[in-house]
């Protein structure tokens, strides 16, 4: 009898094992329900006049897909409040969960315009120029992949933002890693100050367009965020308060290069 028990023991754990590599071995959500925004034939179509964006020559498809991926997801819900359990974290989580989805959305993006998705710490064959974001739910594990493949740029030390790059923010005295979000245009005006807008997912549970101003060398470390005088304001459909007065550009994501 009690071998009997023994032996029905060992099968479940053995099973409960399989399980538990077959989740891990799974390379990303698959739930496509929800149809990619804008197709690849769009994009080659008219690439630099949508949504009245131009992007660098040298940017490739797929990363301009994911700028406009997620500008037509903000044209979607422009502002509007969102459930912590809603689209975007149901095609990652599979299940009701009420979390932030800054990084989920981001995700969403870049799996729906074809980018090529990694978790942070596992082994891959990237090339140095390849495409790719992410596959990550936690804004820090999002920095690890970069950093790890030496595709993470600074922001308080001299970082240039390009359209298609990550951003991710950080709060003066607690974590650098508190929210990511998609940089969808740089103007660069001189003496190394640039104006950027970003899409970003969960911000207030809402997806919101972003505009203000960045110093890549600023002169305190961590006030390198400024928002636009209002005169200057020149994006329509945007944001341009700061979120807070202590958030700062931790860095970027090059998502390209």
């Amino acid at each position: 009898m009690n071998r009997m028990l023994l032996r029905t023991g060992m099968v479940c754990l053995l099973m409960l094992l399989v399980a538990a590599l077959a989740l891990a071995a799974e390379p990303a959500p698959v739930n496509m329900k929800i149809p990619p925004a804008i197709s690849p034939a769009e994009i080659e179509t008219n690439p630099n006049e949508m949504y009245d964006l131009t992007f660098p020559p040298e940017m490739p498809e797929v990363a301009r897909l994911f700028v406009l991926t997620a500008r037509a997801q903000f044209e979607k819900h422009p502002f509007e409040l969102l459930p912590k359990n809603n689209e975007y974290t149901h095609w990652y989580y599979h299940d009701e969960r009420e979390i932030g989805w800054c990084s989920v959305f981001q995700l969403w993006c870049a799996y729906h315009s074809g980018m090529t998705l990694i978790r942070w710490n596992q082994e891959d064959t990237l090339g140095p120029d390849d495409c790719f974001s992410a596959m990550e739910g936690r804004v820090g594990n999002a920095f690890k992949a970069f950093e790890r493949r030496g595709r993470w740029l600074d922001g308080t030390e001299g970082a240039v933002p390009k359209p298609g790059y990550l951003v991710i923010y950080g709060v003066q005295g607690s974590t650098p890693y508190t929210h990511i979000a998609i940089v969808e245009s740089v103007t660069d005006l001189g003496n190394n100050l640039y104006e950027l807008t970003t899409v970003e997912g969960n911000l207030g549970s809402r997806i919101r367009r972003m505009n203000y101003r960045y110093s890549a060398v600023p002169e305190r470390k961590y006030r390198n965020m400024f928002a636009i005088p209002e005169n200057e304001v020149r994006r329509e459909n945007c944001q341009t308060k700061l979120q807070a007065d202590n958030w700062y550009i931790t860095g970027f994501c090059q998502t390209w290069r």
